[in-house]
């Protein structure tokens, strides 16, 4: 295990390396609207220079659809993959802190769930912006919109989350996932200790799930600036985790359709009669 983790990260380094040495590597970002495919939420769309293989949505921390965010989508989109970062605030950002904790508490989880399936269909369904693989990925409060969307959303291929809460209480009916998921934690962290994320990790495997967890050596909030636990060194640890999942995952098959509704063949069957 630990050496099929070494070559696919040398793979994914090296990819990174030639992708910063090509010429042109800038990608091109843009707010678009998510109207046809089921929000009318914005979101921040990052297109690579290269036919992309996978499109990821990000899912914003708490600070909202920020520079940060932004700029984690041009990374991506550097990389070589499709980026749309998400805004669950609808428009709205701020750094107070009282002000971040009222947005928080009073997001709509149903609403913001409708933003980011959208963002997923947008990839699915998009005429110019198709991929082949879609995965999700959410820092701090977005991780746990990133983790409910790997358990509920069938047509995902992975989620990764960053410093994100622990989702399965004890005894909890964890049932199969469609989606591998990829959680990074703060190995300091006082609720998601070390113990409680292994067993996590366990439950998750004992149910039949691709889950895999790691630690970084810093505190909650380690990618973003404004946070008083941002460390850069750490969060380039967090991304060599990252990185050989997206590799891994870009690497897999295209997940073949899945079996025809009821709904769907009856629909079918009224259609024929008219043919």
């Amino acid at each position: 295990m630990a050496s099929l983790f070494l070559s696919v990260l040398a793979f994914a380094q090296d990819h990174s390396d030639k992708s910063a040495d090509a010429a042109p590597t800038k990608p091109v970002g843009r707010m678009i609207t998510l109207g046809d495919f089921g929000a009318e939420d914005l979101a921040y769309l990052s297109v690579p220079v290269t036919p992309p293989v996978i499109g990821i949505v990000l899912v914003p921390d708490a600070f909202g659809l920020d520079d940060f965010t932004k700029a984690e989508a041009d990374r991506l989109a550097g990389l070589g993959y499709l980026a749309l970062a998400v805004d669950i605030y609808n428009g709205r950002q701020t750094t107070d802190p009282g002000e971040l904790a009222n947005l928080t508490s009073n997001l709509d989880s149903a609403l913001v769930m409708k933003t980011i399936d959208a963002g997923i269909r947008f990839f699915h369904e998009s005429p110019k912006f198709r991929t082949s693989h879609v995965v999700v990925m959410g820092w701090g409060a977005g991780a746990s919109y990133a983790f409910q969307a790997a358990r509920d959303n069938k047509t995902l291929d992975g989620a990764i989350t960053f410093y994100g809460p622990l989702e399965l209480p004890a005894g909890s009916d964890v049932g199969k996932f469609s989606a591998a998921l990829c959680a990074v934690y703060p190995s300091n962290d006082p609720i998601a200790t070390h113990d409680s994320v292994v067993a996590f990790q366990n439950t998750m495997k004992a149910n039949g799930n691709d889950c895999e967890a790691w630690f970084i050596d810093a505190g909650r909030g380690w990618s973003h600036p404004k946070s008083k636990n941002y460390s850069p060194g750490e969060d380039r640890e967090a991304w060599k985790v990252a990185l050989p999942f997206l590799v891994r995952i870009g690497a897999e098959p295209v997940k073949s359709p899945s079996d025809t509704s009821i709904i769907d063949k009856a629909k079918d069957k009224i259609e024929n009669i008219f043919k």
